[in-house]
């Protein structure tokens, strides 16, 4: 591959699986990685077509478009001329790399939890990272998602945490740090302040818990961090859980635990971006006790809209906020004293926060997507 004039527009075709919706994690990052590749920041590549197909609840046309129709459509549009480039918005989807490609082919890596499932010690707990037995049919599509890992040409990965675990799979396909980036401006409540969520409760502070339940993510531990506190202390918070539950199962398991901890759950699940950033808004407080995230995208969203943070200090949304902000994965106690002081002195909107923030912003992102790009097409990266 040649260099080419920098006045050549290069035609992209998007591609991803189902069409996951907007208000879960992978769903929200495709749509916001279209609208900027449509927007025309990404200088010198525009979207020449994007493919999915829509979601079914039937198992055979699930399986059907997912192995045999949709890889399919992706080879035959990719193979026209008028398309330069390829790129899979997450590592979910990798199995539609076409064998032996003749343009090509980057990879955006949100994380390798689910298609090299491990498992973690923390505090004498094992903590499963991924399915660790799956079932057959997930056996074979992890067969052929690393296959198809095995052929791209780049990995994007959204921290230096999960490239390192790329590199570990795949040492001799290139790979670079490409954090992901959120509006901004849409986050700050100095310039768009949106109103206060009507599911909060005025009369004692609101925390978050933003994500899914699965076992990496450890509310089990923040409850019992939670359930252990005063029941004084226990009155002055609520906590809100927003985002998709990974089952109905997990769900009844964390509310049953909250109940027997005296612990305030309020249930919210998915919620559209207005409504997601209301609450970060006005949260006192992000609680993120997670063992393992690719990249931890709720707490940059905190850090936007200037909420204060309590995270574990494990990668990768430790490399995103001060030192002063993380807690000791395993220390019970600091957790449950960081706690008591947030419920003593609640702080208000961290200008430091916003400010931390301001380096996910969808223009550094736009440049060092350009420059990853470029680099691809002219034999660069290394």
């Amino acid at each position: 591959m040649g260099k080419t004039s920098s006045q050549f527009m290069r035609r992209v075709l998007v591609t991803r699986g189902g069409a996951l919706s907007a208000k879960s994690g992978l769903g929200g990052t495709h749509a916001r990685f279209l609208d900027l590749l449509k927007s025309g920041e990404i200088e010198g590549f525009h979207c020449a077509e994007s493919l999915e197909y829509p979601l079914t609840n039937n198992p055979i046309k699930r399986g059907f478009l997912r192995w045999i129709s949709h890889p399919k459509k992706v080879k035959r549009t990719s193979s026209h001329p008028e398309i330069d480039l390829l790129h899979i918005t997450d590592q979910e989807q990798a199995h539609l790399i076409p064998q032996n490609a003749n343009i090509p082919v980057s990879v955006y890596v949100h994380d390798l939890f689910h298609i090299f499932p491990t498992t973690m010690n923390i505090d004498n707990e094992i903590i499963e990272i991924g399915d660790q037995k799956p079932g057959f049919l997930r056996r074979r599509d992890l067969k052929n998602l690393r296959s198809g890992l095995s052929r791209a040409d780049l990995f994007l990965c959204n921290s230096e945490s999960t490239k390192t675990q790329v590199k570990r799979h795949f040492p001799n396909i290139p790979a670079i740090t490409l954090p992901f980036s959120i509006d901004i401006q849409k986050y700050n409540p100095r310039t768009n302040p949106l109103p206060f969520p009507e599911w909060f409760d005025e009369s004692c502070q609101n925390m978050l818990l933003v994500g899914s339940e699965e076992p990496r993510k450890r509310i089990p531990f923040l409850i019992r961090v939670l359930g252990s506190l005063s029941a004084e202390e226990k009155s002055k918070f609520i906590i809100h859980k927003i985002g998709f539950e990974s089952s109905p199962k997990s769900r009844g398991k964390i509310e049953q635990l909250a109940r027997e901890h005296s612990v305030r759950l309020n249930w919210i699940g998915g919620v559209d971006e207005y409504d997601l950033i209301a609450s970060y808004q006005h949260a006192n407080a992000l609680l993120f006790p997670s063992a393992a995230e690719g990249f931890g995208l709720p707490v940059v969203e905190a850090m936007a809209a200037g909420t204060m943070i309590l995270a574990s200090d494990l990668p990768a949304h430790n490399m995103h906020i001060r030192p002063e902000f993380l807690i000791h994965a395993e220390n019970h106690d600091a957790w449950k004293k960081a706690m008591s002081q947030q419920l003593s002195q609640p702080d208000d909107v961290s200008e430091s926060m916003i400010e931390d923030a301001q380096r996910y912003s969808d223009e550094n992102f736009c440049k060092q997507l350009c420059e990853a790009w470029q680099h691809l097409f002219e034999d660069k990266i290394r």
